[in-house]
């Protein structure tokens, strides 16, 4: 089972959710995926990828989870009973692969928001436990170190900030109505 619990996510999903408990209760969206990586098949993974949400789709919030976001300053006791409750419904996610691989999440923003990233989780692991078994650790150390050289031999020396978001094999697009 790859995502084991529904904290295996961003914080920012929980805030946002309960924003949208709050002022956006009846908002419906829809998020579809796309691959952008060339030459890259998911087709060949759709079942597993289909039994990885289905499980997603069978978790719940533990006492101990529950507590830890009771201890939370920002999130509210109604919002956290509502969590209390709360399971990711596989009628709002499509997984197709007939002729191309396609996601489609469709619903109310409220039980759809908390899709998106253990979706994208569940996709790239899957497809690299397939494709590449065994991590090419050399190579990873190797790019760290260039990027560790990088950073230390900036022009801007003290004055450099540096990061880096992860380019992602895949992207969600969501319009919310």
């Amino acid at each position: 089972m790859i995502i084991q619990s529904l904290l295996d996510t961003d914080l920012y999903k929980f805030t946002m959710m309960q924003v949208v408990l709050h002022q956006f209760p009846d908002a419906m969206v829809e998020y579809r995926f796309k691959c952008r990586n060339d030459g890259v098949s998911l087709l060949p993974y759709v079942d597993q990828i289909r039994e990885q949400i289905r499980q997603f789709c069978q978790l719940r919030l533990s006492k101990e989870e529950l507590h830890y976001l009771r201890s939370l300053p920002y999130l509210t006791s109604d919002f956290v009973e509502f969590l209390r409750l709360f399971s990711a419904s596989e009628e709002f996610i499509t997984v197709d692969g007939d002729k191309e691989f396609e996601i489609i999440i469709r619903g109310p923003w409220l039980h759809t928001i908390l899709f998106e990233v253990p979706v994208l989780a569940i996709v790239n692991e899957v497809y690299f436990r397939n494709t590449q078994p065994e991590p090419d650790y050399v190579e990873g150390r190797r790019r760290l170190q260039e990027k560790i050289h990088t950073v230390l031999t900036h022009p801007e020396g003290d004055q450099f900030r540096f990061f880096r978001f992860w380019h992602a094999s895949a992207f969600f697009t969501g319009l919310a109505a």
